[in-house]
């Protein structure tokens, strides 16, 4: 019951930077964020044929629109249902953040 208390809305290890005092105690690892957010798919701040021939638009309007926003869209459902969904959740937001920091990353260069 206690692990199950840390393990809580608001104790997600997504390495968000903010650990709490017990965590650091117990040595558990775990980061505390001060409320858990929902993500949004935001536009890109460039095109998606920028990259090409080195990357094709289609492909990176897939990335962008579907594997980033089903990511997205299923990290915020995890969120929804966060009691037991802490492997979702993990995976879904790393998922996320990998995304964002792919299609972010690869601006091209004005």
């Amino acid at each position: 019951m206690a692990l199950r208390t840390l393990i809580s809305r608001r104790t997600v290890a997504l390495g968000l930077g903010f650990q709490n005092a017990e965590s650091r105690i117990l040595g558990l690892g775990f980061r505390r964020a001060p409320e858990l957010q929902t993500f949004f798919l935001l536009d890109l701040p460039y095109d998606y044929g920028a990259l090409e021939p080195a990357i094709s638009a289609e492909i990176m309007k897939l990335h962008h629109q579907k594997q980033h926003q089903t990511y997205i869209i299923n990290y915020n459902k995890a969120l929804e249902q966060h009691e037991g969904e802490m492997g979702a959740i993990k995976f879904n937001g790393g998922g996320r953040t990998y995304y964002f920091s792919f299609l972010e990353k690869y601006e091209q260069k004005k």
